[in-house]
């Protein structure tokens, strides 16, 4: 498959990177496994040729013009911007039209395309996720759902797949981006790959999500989390929550609505969730009294809770994310 990875003045390092090497990885093995697919070509392409990276390395890129339609999928790595202002600044520019324009030719040729993290954002301002489900980098969610509100935006994904489309998260999910491209070509070689880079099966961000960055743009929102920190030790209720900050149950509501994409509920569930987490991982209380400290009279609903959430048992939740 001929791949072109489109970059330019301030690609992300190591987005960059995990997308190349993902696919070097799978070329690398590929002899491994039974009636293996052909090698991926990898192409680095600019619109005008060499770019600099966000931390000053010079990255070799030919102009995309060079290629004519020799490419069956393009890739949108991430940039180096991580708040949702200076993004859309940056993607809305003048200087950014010929890269909207390549990509929405490239749509329209049936090309495949693929981007993370904040390389989303290029595929959003192109309009081709309109309609489609996509996901992004878990702080990027509430700035991209009030700019591109007809995309089925679910930030908790690491991949997301539409018509000939597939988004993913944050930096790491480059990597899981190019294996799940390698998948499809073959399962075999993408599970080697996927061994020899020590890259585990991470289906969700949500349990990187950090709440009061992802509700920072909403004051409404903010003051909530704040709320149902200082109460995190009683039952939520909904009513109270909006008596005490002055507004009503349904103004709450579509406020986390359209901010978070979740109910008031659910975003106290995982505010809750996150200090639970903490503890189990962090102490040695039972489950039973981690279960008190967040709000439950019983360790069934804080099980239930990261169940449901987290789709994973609380032991699979105590055990990850550990470093030691």
């Amino acid at each position: 498959m001929e791949v072109a990875v489109f970059v330019g003045d301030g690609v992300a390092d190591f987005g960059y990177a995990a997308l190349i090497e993902g696919f070097n990885m799978a070329n690398a093995v590929r002899a491994e496994v039974p009636a293996p697919p052909a090698p991926w070509q990898i192409r680095t392409v600019s619109l005008t040729g060499d770019v600099r990276t966000a931390n000053g390395h010079t990255l070799a890129a030919i102009p995309l013009t060079d290629l004519a339609d020799e490419f069956s999928l393009l890739v949108i790595p991430a940039v180096h911007v991580l708040g949702t202002e200076p993004l859309i600044e940056l993607v809305s520019a003048p200087r950014s039209r010929p890269v909207l324009d390549r990509i929405r030719r490239a749509h329209h040729d049936r090309v495949r395309l693929a981007a993370a993290c904040t390389g989303t954002f290029f595929l959003a301002e192109a309009g081709v996720l309109d309609g489609e489900p996509a996901t992004t980098s878990w702080w990027l969610g509430p700035g991209f759902r009030r700019r591109y509100p007809r995309v089925a935006l679910d930030e908790n994904r690491i991949l997301c797949r539409g018509d000939r489309v597939i988004t993913a998260g944050a930096s790491l999910s480059h990597m899981d981006l190019a294996l799940s491209l390698v998948h499809e070509s073959s399962p075999a070689l993408a599970e080697l790959a996927g061994r020899y880079l020590a890259i585990g099966n991470r289906k969700t961000q949500a349990e990187f999500a950090i709440p009061e960055v992802v509700a920072r743009g909403d004051a409404l929102v903010t003051a909530f989390e704040r709320w149902v920190r200082a109460h995190l030790s009683e039952p939520f209720r909904l009513s109270a929550a909006a008596g005490d900050l002055g507004t009503t149950a349904r103004s709450l509501q579509r406020a986390t609505k359209a901010e978070l994409g979740i109910s008031p509920r659910d975003f106290a569930g995982d505010i809750r969730l996150e200090r639970a987490a903490h503890l189990l991982r962090t102490t040695a209380l039972t489950v039973e009294a981690v279960a008190a400290k967040v709000g439950y009279t019983d360790a069934v609903s804080l099980r239930n809770l990261v169940r449901r959430r987290r789709g994973m048992s609380i032991a699979e939740l105590r055990s990850s994310r550990t470093l030691g």
